[in-house]
């Protein structure tokens, strides 16, 4: 039963993952001011996000800062069964500034232009924006009231249900 329920956990994470178009953002400042924010987002087959965001922004200012960053996909709130119990996953990362030009930014680009086409191919000459990598190195997917696993090591690869009990109540 417990291993159906983390190859469960494990699919719903990856399902969450393929269908993101953006991720939320959560940075914060060299003096500690926490921002929030989203950004257009692809992942590569290892498991490292990808956002391409413009110097004007907040987020890119703190990121280009402080490497540490937290990042949020979450179900939309229309399709929720339940407000309060909305399938997400968070996670924490690191960000590091993609060079221009390089290999990397040329194959990252061309997965952004393919997922989202004409803005792509119009920002991608744009020299304010930058892109950068943003590996996860622990992530919290939420799927349900006391669906919580704990994702971690490499790619995320590995999963811990939290909560074999479920919630509590006042008797």
């Amino acid at each position: 039963m417990k291993d159906d329920l983390l190859i469960e956990a494990v699919k719903k994470k990856d399902k969450m993952v393929r269908g993101m178009k953006t991720v939320i953002l959560s940075t914060v400042s060299k003096l500690g001011k926490p921002n929030s924010s989203y950004a257009p987002s692809v992942v590569s087959s290892e498991g490292d996000f990808y956002i391409y965001i413009s110097s004007l922004s907040r987020h890119t200012s703190n990121l280009l800062e402080n490497s540490e960053l937290s990042m949020m996909i979450i179900e939309d709130e229309s399709r929720s069964e339940n407000i309060f119990g909305r399938k997400r996953f968070t996670m924490d990362a690191i960000s590091n500034k993609v060079e221009r030009g390089s290999d990397e930014w040329l194959n990252v680009i061309s997965m952004m232009e393919n997922k989202f086409g004409e803005t792509i191919t119009y920002l991608k000459d744009m020299t304010d924006f930058y892109m950068f990598k943003l590996q996860p190195n622990k992530g919290l997917l939420v799927h349900g009231f006391a669906r919580a696993f704990d994702f971690y090591g490499e790619g995320l690869s590995e999963v811990r249900y939290l909560n074999e009990k479920g919630h509590t109540q006042k008797k």
